[in-house]
């Protein structure tokens, strides 16, 4: 008698937006796909409550892998929102239909890829639409992520027969991992981002801009030393003394983030809005977030903050005391509905 367990099926989650009332159906949609973005019209507005919108998506335990449908809105992350919210994600997602309009006019078509780093900004009008995602906890596979990030809301062209390989082999992943058990399918995950983590490297190797004699663990240690001394200066000559590489080497580490000076700068921006949205900071006064922050007084620090979001540190803290965020006025169907949502949120702990 054979008394060995079989390993678990997949999990798999059917969302479609069709299956509640008409009242209801922009409510289930934002419950779910809302755990990424804020979502609008494309003008702007609120989307129609009567909208199309459909998710079969795939739990493989440490990552989220499945298809989404729609029609055409605007889908956005601000860096309030990336402070509430606190995923560290990075999305990979391929076109299989529509496409639409990224920042810095990126225009997507179907086969294209699009890569999206959760922890920064990012918008895109997307028109009527079909794109399959895999979504890719930073801390998994960080050599990849590391390659992944500075692809940013960037088109990875199916004009380059590499995407054309990789996209027909996430699609060849998603049409069999729905047959397969657990343990079949981390490993076929597992080829498939070792198979992402050498395309990447490789067309590292050959691009002109690209920094071919350091490592990406060397820049992910600059970048963890930088976290760690955000309060203090940060110079390019005391990274450089630190790490004991040449200056050169250092800015070409940070050329795909716009200089040393411009990534620090922004994580200390980054910082400032976790400590002015997060309750746990709520006893520091704006004057010790500019300092936890690297801003010598709190009149500099409140001008370099309005000036890169468009309101001052006070304004924001009182936004996020309000504490309505997106679940306000979310109706009982959308709270039964989010079984998709819950997953996303489950990967970030």
């Amino acid at each position: 008698m054979n008394s060995e367990i079989s390993p678990p099926a997949v999990p798999v989650v059917h969302f479609d937006s069709h299956d509640f009332d008409a009242a209801d159906r922009f409510d289930v949609w934002r419950e779910n796909i809302g755990v990424f973005f804020d979502l609008a019209s494309p003008e702007g507005g609120k989307p129609a409550q009567d909208i199309h919108a459909r998710i079969d998506a795939c739990n493989l335990g440490e990552t989220v892998f499945g298809v989404t449908r729609s029609e055409s809105q605007l889908f956005s992350r601000s860096e309030s929102r990336i402070a509430k919210d606190d995923m560290d994600h990075i999305l990979v997602q391929v076109f299989l239909e529509g496409g639409g309009l990224a920042e810095g006019d990126e225009r997507i078509v179907a086969g294209d890829m699009l890569i999206i780093d959760m922890d920064k900004p990012h918008a895109m009008l997307n028109t009527d639409f079909a794109n399959l995602t895999l979504v890719l906890p930073r801390d998994l596979q960080p050599d990849l992520s590391e390659l992944l990030a500075p692809q940013h809301a960037k088109c990875l062209t199916s004009a380059n027969p590499m995407v054309r390989f990789m996209t027909d082999h996430m699609q060849a992943l998603w049409k069999s991992v729905p047959d397969m058990d657990m343990i079949q399918a981390a490993g076929a995950l597992q080829g498939t981002l070792g198979l992402m983590e050498g395309w990447l490297a490789q067309e590292g190797r050959i691009d002109p801009d690209s920094t071919p004699e350091v490592s990406a663990a060397l820049g992910k240690s600059i970048r963890a030393h930088i976290e760690k001394h955000l309060s203090d200066p940060v110079s390019p000559g005391e990274l450089a003394k630190t790490f004991n590489i040449s200056r050169s080497q250092l800015y070409r580490i940070f050329d795909p983030y716009d200089g040393v000076a411009r990534y620090v700068w922004e994580r200390r921006m980054q910082r400032s809005i976790r400590l002015l949205t997060q309750p746990q900071s709520d006893h520091l006064s704006i004057g010790a977030v500019a300092f936890e922050c690297g801003f010598s007084s709190e009149a500099h620090f409140s001008r370099a903050f309005k000036a890169r979001f468009g309101k001052s540190p006070s304004h924001l803290r009182m936004e996020a005391s309000g504490n309505h965020y997106l679940r306000d006025g979310i109706s009982a169907a959308a709270e039964d509905s989010a079984e998709f949502a819950s997953w996303i949120r489950e990967l970030a702990k």
